[in-house]
This record gives C-alpha cells, sequence and structure tokens, in this order.
C-alpha cells in the first residue's frame, strides 16, 4: 500500500483490526520503498482477500493499495542452432548494426563525460572477467563500515544492493542474471570473450529476490534513489538511464498492480526508461495481459525476442509490446567465467537496455545536458529514437506498437540528426511569495494544501483554459516530489511565461512549475530550473497562479540556457506597472477574508468577482 503524506502504517493496521467482523491479524511486514510511503502488510489467510484488499483500499490514510502477487522468471532452455554473436553482426542484415554504431561510439560516457549506468534488476556474477571491468562501484560509499556514508539510506551499498538481505554481500544470482548482464555490457575489445551492447558501461546489480511486487518494488527504488545524481549535480548516486527485468507475470491485468506499474512513471520522472522482458509464450498480451509488459507507461519499454530470421519467436500485443529484439540463440556470458548460447525474451530486454545506454553515449552534448536539466524529458527523446530507428522486418508489422525489431546505428543516427532540438534553449529559476500563504514568522509560505494531499500531479492550468505556447502544457509531477518536506515542500503549481520584452502582452512560451515554500519555481522534476523551446534573448519574465495577481519583470532580462534566478521577494528587482509587489515583495493574495470567496481585492482595494483564494 501507498500512504498519503504524514500516515502511518500502524494507523492503518490498528483500524483494520477487524473487517466484516473478521478478526484480520494484520501487522506491518516492511517498509518497501521509503521514498513512495509503500508498505507490505501481511494478515491472517483466513479473511478474504479481496474484502482485505478493498479495506486497505478505502482506508483515509490510503492512496493506492494492490495485492503482492507472485511472479517468474523468464527462462527458456538453450538452444545452440545458431552461431555466436549474430545479433550485433550478421550476414543476413537480421542483426541491430551495432558495427555501425560502434563506429560512432562504444558507449560508456555522454559527450559531456558523465559515466551511463544500466540496473540489472536480478544481480549478476561480478567476478566474471568480461563483466566486472564494467559492474558499477558506489565510491561515495566505504564498504564495511556499518555507516551510511552516502546518506542515501543504504548501509555498505557498495556494489549494489539486495533488498531482502538488506546489504550488498550476496547479489550473485546465478547464471540468468549474469547472461542479461553480458547482453547490456560484456567489455568490448579487450581479446576475450563476448562483447555487448556497449564495449563500456557501468552495470548496477540489484537482486528483485522473491518475485514478489513488494520485492520488485524494494529493487527498483534503489536505482530511483541513486539518480539523485540529478538533484547533486552528480556529486552523488549514479547517471542510471534503464533498468532491465527480465521476469514477470504472465496473464496478469495490469490494473491489478496499481503500485508496480506507477511506478515506472516515478522511475521515468527521474530520467530512467525501464525495459521488461514480455512472456516467452505465444499470447497476444493486449488480450491476455502480462506484468510488467503491459504496464500503460511511457516509460516502459515492452521488449520480444527475434531470432536470426527477423521473426518474432514469442509474445506480441500491438498496444501493449514496444519492441523486437534479438533474443534466440545469442551468445554471451554466464556465470563462473563462462559463456552461453541461450534463447529468451529475457536477453532480448537487456540488449535493448544496453542499446539505450548506447544512445546517451551519443556525440550530442544538447541531449546529455537534456539529461540534466530535463531528465524525463531527455528519456522520452531517447524512447523516440529507439522507437524512430526500428526496422520493419519479419512477422513484426501490425503485432507489435513500433512493428519493428531494433536497430542501433539507425537510433544513433536519429539522435546526431536530431541533436539541436535537444538542448534546452532558455532557462529561468523565478522565486516569488504567494501572499496569502506566507507565515511572516517562519518566512516560508505555508504547507496546507501539499500535506492534505491537494497538489495535483497534473498541472491545472490547461483544463482550466489557460492557452500553452512552444510546448508547454500537460508537465506532470511524481509523488515523492510531493513527499519532499521542510523548505522545499511544494506548496502548488504556478505558471512561468517569456513575454516580448517590446510587446509584454506578446506571451511567447510557457511552463507550468512548481513553487516551493521557500519562493523557488523549479519544474516539474521537482530540482531544476525552467527551460523553454525559445531561443536565448531578452525576455519580460512572468509568474501566474490560478487564485493569485501575477507579477512581471519591468525590464527585459537575457536568459540563456544557464538558469538566470528572478528574485521576486526583493525589491531591488524591478517589476512591471505600479505596486506590483506586495509589502513583503510578494505575488499577492487575490481574496480578502473577510470578503468570503466572493470577491477579490487587490491593493488599491478595488473589487472584482474571483475563485476562492484556497489559503484564506
Amino acid at each position: 500500500m501507498m500512504l498519503k503524506p504524514g500516515a502511518t502504517p500502524e494507523a492503518v493496521t490498528r483500524d483494520l483490526a477487524l473487517v466484516n467482523g473478521m478478526p484480520t491479524a494484520v501487522v506491518v511486514d516492511h517498509e518497501v520503498s521509503a521514498p513512495m510511503r509503500i508498505w507490505l502488510l501481511t494478515f491472517d489467510t483466513n479473511v478474504p482477500q479481496a474484502a482485505m484488499l478493498e479495506a486497505v483500499r478505502k482506508h483515509p490514510a490510503v492512496m493506492i493499495a494492490q495485492n503482492d502477487h507472485t511472479i517468474q522468471e523468464r527462462i527458456v532452455p538453450n538452444d545452440t542452432q545458431f552461431s555466436q554473436r549474430w545479433h550485433h553482426v550478421d550476414a543476413q542484415d537480421n542483426d541491430i548494426d551495432s558495427d555501425l554504431a560502434w563506429n560512432v561510439t562504444t558507449g560508456g560516457t555522454t559527450a559531456n563525460g558523465d559515466a551511463i549506468v544500466v540496473c540489472v534488476v536480478e544481480g549478476f556474477d561480478r567476478a566474471h572477467a568480461d563483466v566486472n571491468a564494467n559492474s558499477w562501484v558506489n565510491t561515495a560509499e566505504i564498504d564495511n563500515n556499518g555507516i551510511d556514508d552516502d546518506a542515501n539510506g543504504y548501509i555498505d551499498d557498495v556494489n549494489g544492493w539486495n533488498p531482502a538481505a538488506n546489504n550488498d554481500n550476496t547479489l550473485f544470482t546465478g547464471g540468468h542474471g549474469s547472461s542479461c548482464a553480458g547482453m547490456v555490457g560484456a567489455r568490448g575489445n579487450n581479446s576475450a570473450g563476448v562483447a555487448g551492447a556497449n564495449w563500456n558501461v557501468k552495470m548496477m546489480p540489484v537482486r528483485v529476490g522473491a518475485l514478489t511486487d513488494a520485492s520488485v518494488i524494494s529493487s527498483y527504488t534503489y536505482p530511483l534513489v541513486q539518480r539523485r545524481w540529478n538533484s547533486t549535480n552528480g556529486a552523488q548516486g549514479a547517471f542510471v538511464v534503464a533498468t532491465s527485468s527480465s521476469w514477470g507475470s504472465r496473464r496478469a491485468d495490469p490494473d491489478d498492480f496499481p503500485l508496480w506499474c506507477n511506478f515506472y512513471d516515478t522511475l521515468g520522472a527521474a530520467g530512467i526508461l525501464s525495459c521488461g522482458a514480455t512472456t516467452n509464450s505465444n499470447f497476444n498480451v493486449d488480450v491476455v495481459g502480462d506484468m510488467p509488459t503491459a504496464c500503460d507507461s511511457p516509460f516502459m519499454i515492452s521488449v520480444t525476442a527475434t531470432n536470426s530470421s527477423d521473426e518474432r519467436t514469442f509474445s506480441y500485443g500491438a498496444t501493449t509490446i514496444d519492441v523486437g529484439a534479438p533474443g534466440e540463440s545469442v551468445r554471451t556470458t554466464t556465470s563462473s567465467g563462462g559463456y552461453t548460447t541461450t534463447s529468451g525474451t529475457s536477453f532480448a530486454t537487456p540488449l535493448t537496455a544496453g542499446v539505450i545506454a548506447l544512445l546517451y553515449s551519443a556525440p550530442c552534448s544538447g541531449l546529455a545536458t537534456l539529461a540534466k536539466t530535463d531528465p524525463d524529458g531527455a528519456a522520452l527523446a531517447v524512447r523516440q529514437a529507439l522507437f524512430s530507428g526500428v526496422e520493419q522486418v519479419g512477422n513484426l508489422p501490425g503485432t507489435i506498437f513500433t512493428g519493428g525489431r531494433i536497430n542501433s546505428n539507425n537510433s544513433l543516427q536519429y539522435i546526431i540528426t536530431n541533436c539541436a532540438s535537444y538542448s534546452p534553449a532558455t532557462g529561468v529559476s523565478p522565486k516569488v511569495f504567494l501572499e496569502g500563504a506566507y507565515d511572516s514568522g517562519t518566512g516560508l509560505m505555508r504547507d496546507n494544501w501539499r500535506s492534505a494531499s491537494l497538489v495535483p500531479l497534473l498541472e491545472p492550468y490547461t483544463a482550466l483554459g489557460f492557452s500553452n505556447v512552444a510546448g508547454g502544457g500537460g508537465e506532470t509531477t511524481t509523488a515523492p516530489v510531493l513527499a519532499t518536506t521542510g523548505a522545499n515542500a511544494i506548496v502548488d503549481w504556478v505558471r512561468v511565461e517569456l513575454r516580448s520584452n517590446t510587446a509584454p502582452h506578446a506571451v511567447l512560451a510557457t511552463r507550468n512549475a512548481l513553487l516551493q515554500r521557500d519562493g523557488d519555481i523549479v519544474a516539474a522534476n521537482g530540482t531544476t530550473g525552467v527551460f523553454f523551446n525559445v531561443a536565448p534573448g531578452t525576455y519580460r519574465v512572468a509568474v501566474r497562479h490560478r487564485n493569485h495577481l501575477g507579477v512581471m519583470t519591468g525590464t527585459g532580462t537575457a536568459l540563456n540556457a544557464t538558469p538566470v534566478t528572478i528574485n521576486f521577494t526583493s525589491p531591488a528587482t524591478a517589476t512591471y506597472g505600479t505596486e506590483a509587489q506586495g509589502d513583503r515583495w510578494l505575488l499577492p493574495r487575490l481574496v480578502d477574508r473577510k470578503y468570503s470567496a466572493r470577491w477579490q481585492v487587490d491593493l488599491r482595494g478595488r473589487e472584482q468577482r474571483m475563485r476562492p483564494d484556497p489559503y484564506a
């Protein structure tokens, strides 16, 4: 279950000691994901599962609840009929053209020098000579000192994480995970063994443990936490761009897994694409369902497998399964330093995750910068490149979403061709206070709305009829962003506009962003400045709120890709018009309390009808 901010699991277990008159013996098993406030409960098996789930879902402290399901690994017997490594280079051109892509980049770092990481959500044999050199290490943590040196919530997590054991000592799970790792990034050009999609990339092992929903979410939480790389400007965490999961639950209805499915949106907001292996069956997943590959998230890349004749060998779905990738009789690493030829969507999926990592290494500084300033935007850009590069081959067209098999070189060339479009051209970091929410005693705005779970995940301005310009509109945030407390807690959504310097009434670009208690306005990811798809130049900057008067700079400000701070709370900032700032240089309240919700009163006492003031 996911709790509302401020709620405790004990409140739920106390209130649900009886359900329909039956003793439940419900207790808290463990915390599954701290940033998402997700907990696992256990209860007496004599209580009907459906009745207990309904009771938990209806509890006022609970946002989302689901059952904890059992999941299966996606393993099929090895098939050795094909030669080694055909998926990279094949005489019949049924491969992903890795050789052509490697002429441009062999992976490892972005154009700006940032180390790229893929999380293998299963664990693998780090001692394998062809894997060890590309294994990720948390250099901010000191091993075996019993201290959380980097303050990420995990103690001694130097080599990855095993949530079940609460350590990094038991990450190896056998040949299956080791074969997956080899598809992502077996060391290339080292005169030994095989090569992954990347010659150089960092692979993070996270053991999934018991195959249940709770274990899955606990495992995904680790790369999510490590992607604080963005909020610390690379000083902490890891630049995780993709996860690879070669397990799941066939014939599963995604509607029964809201916590699990929603977690892909959360990972995506942090900039992480998740690759999932569909079932090794001949099912139409659109009809029969599958987890996680039927989850409706743009950040979940669902993968089926193809053979050396470019034919799909396993499940399909025109709306659920995204791409095909080589996965039958592919050569890769296995445990104990060995190599194997193996088959299944289990291996097509890490190959796809490896290609995603390779795309991030494209010689395109715009994409590398976008990954820092707009991580979810960068993730969606790479997704688009992956999809745009597929080849329409075999029996894929019409049976999966893109209709094609991935092609590493095609997608890389797509990014190079569109590189200029990835650059965040203009950024700004405004600062305002909403007068009705301002507390002069603390110097911060009040936390009423967020703590009551009233700040929506989707920006409200489009639904209210505000016009969007230059790509604005539809911005969404995530539950972890809204869970932030203290000075950086979110007060509400605001609207930021760039206007013409010479004709201030002309709105040239809009973005919906988040206002923090200390007045800082940040993008929907909760960390970066606000970026616009317009050229650098001189603009008026305006901030508007659905229930408060707006404010705009009195003169133009030169803006570029480095966000410029506009402090509307300072008297030194010139604003447009007269008396545009309050006594404390605030964004003024619209509604005076003595007029209830019916009237707007501006600082000069003029009255007009307006919406209620939520802070009155």
